[in-house]
């Protein structure tokens, strides 16, 4: 199945036939064909089982919760590693060739977004949403409307890793690594911005 995403990943559906599945695999074309039926059933499988890792893969990044958070300080560094975790699962070369197979195959299989949204994003969202709300119930962030809040932060978190690869905007080349120092600083500075805008209010603390 992993040689199946490979080639299905370096040559789009269009062009890949059975005879190049077989090819690097060590099954022949008669015995895919047996177990699949055609190319387009292997496709959907292939894209199945590859969703199914990248969901074991967010919820495990989302899953950690600091046991003590005091203060903005405390939720930024909670934050920036969270955001770390995610970008390395957004800027590895598996999900970048999975979303890209799911983004130029979606016109021909439109159930593919719909697929990724019901298998991922609808799995995981609760959990971000439920840690962010859990910052703001500690008094770390003030965060009226968690759900927006998610959507803002994973916003920035994919745009830093968007900008890196796919847009070369921060003139790197190859783009930077996960952990590298000019990921770090671009996650620092977008988490910096979520933090800003939804800080505590201590006009009024008596300070």
């Amino acid at each position: 199945m992993e040689a199946a995403f490979e080639v299905f990943a370096r040559q789009g559906y269009a062009a890949t036939s059975l005879d190049d599945i077989a090819a690097a695999t060590p099954a022949s074309r008669q015995t895919v064909y047996n177990h699949f039926g055609d190319k387009e059933q292997l496709f959907l499988a292939v894209i199945d089982a590859q969703i199914s890792v990248s969901l074991d893969e967010l919820r495990a990044a989302t899953l950690a919760f600091p046991d003590r958070v005091d203060g903005a300080d405390d939720a930024a560094k909670y934050l920036v590693d969270l955001a770390h975790r995610l970008v390395e699962v957004f800027m590895s070369p598996r999900t970048a060739s999975l979303r890209l197979l799911v983004q130029t195959e979606s016109p021909r299989h439109p159930g593919l977004l719909a697929l990724w949204r019901s298998r991922v994003a609808t799995p995981v969202w609760p959990t971000l949403i439920g840690n962010l709300a859990r910052l703001a119930h500690a008094g770390a962030l003030r965060i009226d409307d968690p759900a927006r809040a998610a959507g803002q932060f994973v916003t920035l978190v994919s745009g830093t890793s968007w900008q890196m690869t796919e847009l070369g905007t921060f003139a790197i080349s190859p783009p930077p690594a996960p952990g590298s120092p000019e990921l770090d600083t671009a996650i620092r500075s977008n988490v910096g911005l979520f933090v800003r805008a939804y800080a505590p209010d201590t006009s009024n603390d008596g300070t």
